[in-house]
């Protein structure tokens, strides 16, 4: 009889069928038995408690379970508090309890992730701040330097960073730039504990770019995983002596433009990312640049060579390489920069990059030269995807 159960319309026949049997046995009864007088009033009764039977029958086994549901929905429906239907039978109202409750189940399940999205969401933003204020904002005087920097993530925590760094007694200025792998929070966490390594061993009066790695590594590596590390570029400018000098840490290359000669020269940064090892002392080296007036020296992270267009092709070392050789004639490091970035937006298009993108740009204009305040551009919001031609804001 299990199938009578799973039907609302097998339920209406099977009740209708009682009635019309029991209607048609209480009159054949009665008018076999030849009764005449009471035979209307027995049957009358005898009809009237069969329909209280199939009544009380519909109300148990439909209306009950359907009020209860209907009275949940309208719960749900209202934004009061519903709860849970236990199903009592196996037919469409079964069914649709069933439903009911896998509805609210996962309207609860999405309910308590649109709340822990929105706590996620929250806590970036609070990280986003926190490193954007890490950032520079200001800078120490570069005399005999004219520079600028720019930095754009690729989500709301990156982990690529800069900084520009006056030793204790103000002649050294320590210039770097780092690129953690990966890019989000725990990309963002390493770059914010090199920037405070960094900058407390810099008040210590660390005085070269060699001895500044090495401490900042041997520091960095017990306190990170083996799998998250930095590459890093550490450049010291000696401002009495007028000299470049850099540190590489597994880093991109040191691009230098040479006016004379309008050439561009691609120096390996050399030495082996922070984090990996730790000890690196024997790898380390602090080597010159050397500058004449109107050179320029190009740092860059991997997401500006690494970058695609629309059909997967990398920017590539060489176009950047061909850039700023197109580019490095301009008088100012601003002008220089809104070169690369123009053949840089030109090649990725609006194609949206995955990798956070760091650029610095310092031109030569010699001891005799003004101090100029370096000008930043930091920009840590997550892109949007709206159709535009890439650029730093």
């Amino acid at each position: 009889m299990n199938f009578i159960r799973q039907s609302l319309i097998t339920k209406a026949l099977l009740l209708f069928t009682l009635l019309l049997v029991g209607v048609m046995t209480v009159g054949t009864i009665l008018k076999r038995s030849g009764a005449s007088g009471i035979s209307t009033n027995v049957f009358l009764i005898s009809l009237l408690v069969l329909l209280v039977v199939i009544f009380t029958a519909f109300v148990v086994d439909v209306m009950l379970p359907l009020n209860r549901l209907t009275k949940e929905i309208r719960h749900l429906f209202s934004g009061q508090n519903y709860k849970r239907v236990e199903p009592t039978t196996v037919d469409e109202i079964g069914m649709m309890t069933n439903f009911f409750n896998e509805i609210t189940a996962d309207l609860e399940k999405i309910s308590y992730d649109i709340k822990e999205r929105r706590r996620m969401s929250s806590e970036l933003d609070i990280a986003a701040q926190i490193q954007k204020d890490v950032l520079p904002k200001e800078t120490p005087p570069a005399q005999g330097l004219d520079v600028v920097a720019r930095t754009r993530t690729a989500s709301e925590v990156g982990g690529d960073t800069f900084d520009f760094l006056l030793s204790p007694d103000g002649s050294q200025l320590f210039i770097y730039i780092g690129d953690v792998t990966g890019h989000g929070v725990p990309a963002g966490l390493v770059m914010m504990m090199v920037d405070t390594l960094v900058t407390a061993l810099v008040s210590q009066g660390i005085a070269d770019g060699k001895t500044l790695i090495i401490q900042t590594n041997a520091l960095l590596t017990p306190r990170i995983s083996s799998r998250i590390f930095m590459t890093n570029v550490m450049l010291r400018w000696d401002k009495n002596a007028q000299k470049m000098y850099y540190t590489g840490a597994g880093h991109e290359h040191v691009l230098v433009y040479h006016t004379k000669t309008e050439s561009v020269d691609a120096i390996q940064s050399g030495g082996i990312a922070l984090g990996m090892i730790p000890d690196v002392s024997q790898i380390a080296q602090e080597k010159e640049i050397p500058l004449e007036l109107g050179d320029t020296i190009v740092l860059y992270t991997d997401g500006i060579t690494e970058a695609k267009n629309p059909v997967g092709e990398m920017y590539g070392l060489e176009r950047l390489k061909k850039a700023l050789q197109q580019n490095g004639y301009r008088p100012s490091s601003e002008n220089i920069l809104d070169g690369l970035t123009k053949d840089f937006s030109g090649f990725v298009g609006e194609y949206i990059q995955n990798d956070d993108i760091t650029m610095i740009v310092i031109k030569y204009l010699g001891p005799a030269a003004e101090n100029r305040k370096v000008q930043l551009i930091v920009n840590t919001e997550k892109p949007t995807g709206a159709k535009k031609v890439w650029g730093w804001t």
